[in-house]
């Protein structure tokens, strides 16, 4: 259904600038609304300050009376890929570079930001500033967009020879992956961070401005979607153009899709009309309520006291997908090795392969396997989200079950897997 009346604010970077029309700019198209892009290739997160000015000054974008922006205006941000790439590429100088070709000292260089514990940290205060400042400017309607780092992105096939040697030296231990893990776990650990920080911020801006609609898009989970849907061979073909990096034309014809059933579904004044609206039921009582943007149960955010007075807390768990989500009720003094086991207890079935070890991470890294730190030691509170990453267990470093001694180096390898099986049947 054409929107005349509505604009399209377009920021950020390549993804949102390219040398043909982005998703963000296609995605105004499929509205029928006027779109203006302040977005600029090679821009990074703190040019966001000056776009937002821009945007304001501009005489081609429409003014409500008073000269703030329409409540018929959707800004769309898209940013932080060159800040991250930036980061990534501390890893390709010096021994970093070097190792790749079987030279340098991967043990004397530094590790980059984006691989250290809660990444995006310093990029979130200035997407927040930034959308303070539209909001100022009379905008109401946000669509933020996440950061793409997709693992199946063929950039990435260069960074894995660094990254495997940063692993196996022990350079990212602060994330709890240890030598021996896979380099896409690192990777995959450093993404859910960034992800739930995305999303707290959003949640964060729509509690701070009820007469505001800010939206996360989650655009790894709808690469993800793209790739299961046409196929690996299509996908890989047809997603990226020359840059490794860039998604084609037809690459940001298909995000512009994902990002449309978003949009109509979740901006109110973009909805699309249905022609019958089916009746409603009231919800049973009993039935627990997901999160739409988490997909876990939401919890009341009130503790539950045991009868000899000790509180609990609700903690909620969810795979590396996110598609399985489930809660767990504990106790804060629990260590980590008690939660897993209670947490097994309410996974669902096939949650885990035989073979495995179950770890969590929360912002980034990974909770210690420590028998005296406790949950609430560690920051998990009431509420908290946590990711359970399932780890073969022959890759495994034994230290996060309570041991030094590796698999692969044991003599007595058979009865340390005997000794941990209620790990390895998670």
């Amino acid at each position: 259904m054409p929107r005349p009346h509505w604009s399209v604010l377009v920021f950020g970077d390549s993804w949102a600038e390219y040398m043909y029309p982005t998703w963000a700019q296609v995605l105004g198209r499929r509205l029928g609304a006027t779109v203006h892009s302040f977005a600029q290739a090679g821009s990074m997160c703190a040019d966001l300050r000056s776009q937002a000015q821009r945007a304001i000054t501009s005489p081609q974008v429409s003014k409500a009376p008073g000269g703030l922006l329409p409540a018929e205006t959707l800004v769309v941000v898209h940013t932080c890929g060159n800040d991250f790439i930036m980061k990534m590429a501390e890893a390709f100088m010096g021994g970093g570079l070097g190792s790749m070709f079987g030279g340098g000292n991967i043990s004397g260089m530094a590790t980059p930001e984006m691989l250290q514990p809660n990444p995006g940290v310093r990029e979130v205060v200035v997407i927040k500033e930034f959308l303070e400042t539209m909001h100022r400017a009379g905008a109401r309607n946000f669509l933020v967009s996440g950061v793409p780092i997709f693992l199946d992105m063929p950039v990435f096939n260069m960074a894995m020879p660094v990254i495997t040697a940063m692993v196996n030296s022990g350079k990212l231990e602060a994330l709890g992956v240890s030598p021996g893990d896979p380099p896409r776990l690192a990777v995959e650990v450093q993404a859910i961070a960034l992800h739930d920080l995305w999303e707290e911020m959003v949640q964060e801006f729509n509690g701070k401005h009820s007469e505001s609609t800010c939206v996360f898009f989650d655009e790894v989970a709808a690469l993800e979607r793209l790739r299961l849907s046409f196929g690996p061979a299509v996908f890989d073909r047809s997603m990226w153009d020359f840059s490794m990096f860039h998604p084609t034309a037809w690459g940001h014809e298909q995000l512009a899709i994902e990002a449309h059933k978003v949009s109509t579904e979740k901006f109110p004044g973009l909805r699309e009309p249905s022609p019958t609206t089916p009746p409603t039921s009231a919800p049973a009582t009993s039935s627990p309520t997901f999160s739409a943007a988490s997909g876990y149960s939401a919890s009341s955010g009130t503790s539950e006291v045991k009868a000899d007075g000790a509180k609990k807390m609700t903690v909620h768990i969810r795979n590396v997908k996110g598609d399985v989500a489930f809660e767990v009720l504990c106790d804060p003094s629990w260590t980590t090795s008690r939660f897993r086991e209670k947490a097994l207890e309410k996974a669902p079935s096939g949650f885990a392969d035989s073979g495995c070890v179950c770890v969590f991470a929360m912002k980034g890294k990974f909770l210690a396997e420590s028998q005296t730190e406790t949950l609430e030691q560690m920051g998990v509170q009431d509420g908290t989200q946590l990711i359970a990453v399932v780890k073969s267990l022959p890759q495994q470093c034994w230290r996060f079950l309570g041991t030094q001694t590796s698999i692969h180096q044991s003599p007595n390898s058979r009865e340390l897997l005997n000794h941990y099986q209620p790990f390895a049947a998670i």
